[in-house]
């Protein structure tokens, strides 16, 4: 009885050895940072950060809101722990947008709420137990209607960029 105990215990911590490895390994880290060159101050709020599998299918990176500025440095937007694989396309949900212009702060419209940015360089690879960096370019392009609405429309790119 006793070494059918430890054949169960030695079973047990064999298999959740395996699962942790196999999990470890399964997925990787992904960092997700925004960076702009604006004329004005762009202030951007995120609600989701998405990405496209090239096997098909959306994985998401975060669901958390977070307000970012669009500055020459890069901002950390996300992290999280996706599985490994290849991605071609980010989306971002955005909240809300704001610039300002002088003194005064205005909001900017985004058409359709969501950026689906291409993963140039031929995308980005997150091998699992590792991290991946992923870097989106926001190039923000304003437009102020006639009756005083600002609209951002941005030209934007993402690419995976060496981590640290």
């Amino acid at each position: 009885m006793n070494r059918a105990l430890t054949a169960a215990v030695v079973a047990i911590v064999v298999a959740a050895a395996g699962a942790a490895a196999w999990y470890h390994y399964s997925r990787g880290t992904l960092n997700v940072y925004v960076e702009g060159d604006p004329d004005a101050a762009v202030y951007v709020t995120v609600s989701s950060v998405m990405l496209h599998s090239e096997s098909g299918g959306w994985v998401t990176v975060s669901n958390s809101t977070r307000t970012v500025e669009l500055t020459p440095s890069p901002q950390l937007l996300a992290s999280s722990s996706v599985p490994a694989g290849n991605y071609t396309e980010v989306r971002l949900v955005i909240a809300s947008a704001e610039v300002t212009i002088g003194p005064v702060n205005v909001t900017a419209e985004v058409p359709s709420g969501v950026l689906k940015v291409p993963i140039i360089g031929g995308g980005l690879r997150v091998r699992g137990g590792s991290t991946a960096d992923l870097e989106i370019l926001v190039g923000p392009h304003l437009v102020t209607t006639g009756g005083g609405r600002v609209i951002l429309s941005p030209v934007i790119t993402a690419e995976q960029v060496p981590s640290p």
